[in-house]
């Protein structure tokens, strides 16, 4: 016979599960590839999203155009924040600026903003604008 107290770990696990699936559900909606472009400060170009998933822990990238020359960065950081993307990035043409990534995901839609702000930093001294779609 298991006592009491068994029945409440296992069903404690239980819950446990369960809600790890529902955190992964939640986002993998956003997983995947989005392509779209960005501007901002009189500029633009193309603006691809990477978002990867291993477990609870949100990851990916971005690709880049721009007129100075194309890149791609890893997110040093990346989550869902009360319904909001959140992710950070080095930015590789300036190694004293990282980029601030927020956006919001409907379907297979996403908006958001980013701001280019001193590595560490929250103040922005670039900001603009960006638009994606799930491929």
């Amino acid at each position: 016979m298991i006592s009491a107290r068994r029945r409440f770990g296992w069903a404690f696990i239980g819950c446990l599960c369960l809600a790890a699936g529902a955190f992964a559900a939640k986002d993998a909606g956003i997983v995947g590839t989005w392509n779209g472009t960005w501007e901002g400060g009189g500029a633009g170009g193309r603006f691809d999203l990477t978002i990867t998933q291993a477990g609870e822990k949100l990851g990916g990238k971005v690709d880049v155009g721009q007129d100075t020359g194309d890149y791609s960065a890893d997110f040093t950081s990346a989550a869902m924040d009360g319904g909001k993307f959140k992710a950070r990035y080095d930015y590789p043409p300036e190694p004293q600026a990282e980029i601030v990534l927020e956006g919001a995901f409907t379907g297979s839609d996403a908006t958001g903003t980013w701001s280019m702000v001193q590595k560490g930093g929250t103040d922005s001294f670039a900001a603009g604008t960006w638009t994606v779609k799930k491929k």
